[in-house]
């Protein structure tokens, strides 16, 4: 439903993109990830059509946002990280002007805003000005007048930005409602909300992608392959200087902690299937007291620091 193409973008002496191809299938709920700067909002721009690319290709539905604008336009719904909101109408007038914008079809106009705002529990406020909301009320706008037209295709450029903890939680769980009938690209630097909302992440920095696919394709066997915690028993500085004299292990050292009993350690990509009960063999033949052998998972902060530093 999405599909990117070898996006390149200069400005001046900077080249916001370098390259990025990237697809969203249909149904999917995609998080796109970088610091500030790294090219996120500059893709999701040519990605709607507000800003053109020097070189590349993007398309919405199928249709090119350069070549068949009108087409690409009609399937896609936006919310750029500042909202468009009017702060003199209200509620339901704003999404009725942003439903004729996107020429929803006059018989159907007042059963869609109504739709659009009980799906995002705004009928309760729906006389008031927007510019008298809350903070979470005015993205919940935001958010409604990017689906009122019931688009094939979502992008959010930072939707959970500014929001306090509740409201963050709600915003989580309205776009998670949203996937499967919309495909929703969306950008944020809360690497834990991307985490529980999306299927699928793209990592990227300085312009260039620099890793995607799903949470647990991205953290197993991230760059120094898997990561286990050992705890024994006694001797645990006896225990890793064994353990770093192993084929296979990599970056063995004494895990933080108020026991001092636990061995953190990599193991090579191309280690032996067997390298983690060679490992606990080891400990049990030494003496040291075995007591845990596990592999850890690594968060999305780790793989997001570890593909971006």
């Amino acid at each position: 439903m999405i599909e990117v193409k070898g996006l390149s973008k200069r400005f001046g002496q900077v080249q916001a993109l370098n390259d990025v191809s990237f697809t969203v299938e249909r149904g999917q709920i995609v998080g796109f990830l970088g610091a500030n700067g790294a090219g996120k909002t500059t893709t999701m721009d040519i990605l709607c059509g507000c800003s053109g690319a020097d070189s590349g290709s993007a398309s919405i539905a199928g249709y090119d946002i350069t070549e068949q604008p009108i087409e690409a336009k009609s399937r896609l719904g936006y919310l750029p990280d500042v909202p468009p909101l009017h702060g003199e109408m209200s509620v339901e007038d704003f999404v009725t002007y942003a439903a004729k914008l996107h020429k929803v079809p006059f018989n159907a106009l007042n059963a869609r805003v109504s739709d659009t705002l009980q799906r995002l529990s705004l009928t309760e406020v729906r006389q008031r000005l927007v510019g008298n909301l809350s903070k979470g009320f005015r993205q919940r706008v935001a958010l409604a007048q990017a689906i009122v037209h019931d688009p094939e295709v979502l992008i959010l450029d930072e939707p959970t930005e500014g929001l306090d903890p509740g409201q963050i939680v709600q915003i989580r769980e309205l776009i998670r409602s949203l996937g499967g009938k919309h495909t929703i690209m969306l950008s944020s630097h809360i690497l834990s909300e991307v985490q529980n909302t999306c299927d699928r992440i793209v990592i990227i920095n300085k312009g260039r992608i620099v890793t995607q696919g799903t949470y647990e394709e991205l953290t197993r066997d991230l760059s120094q392959g898997k990561v286990f915690r050992l705890r024994v028993a006694r001797s645990a500085n006896d225990a890793l200087s064994r353990v770093r004299g192993m084929p296979g292990v990599v970056h063995a050292k004494i895990e933080d902690g108020p026991a001092g009993d636990s061995i953190e350690f990599g193991l090579e990509k191309s280690a032996s299937d067997n390298a983690p009960e060679d490992v606990a063999r080891i400990v049990m033949d030494g003496g040291f007291g075995f007591r845990e052998l596990r592999q850890k998972t690594k968060s999305l902060e780790e793989v997001f620091f570890q593909v971006t530093k």
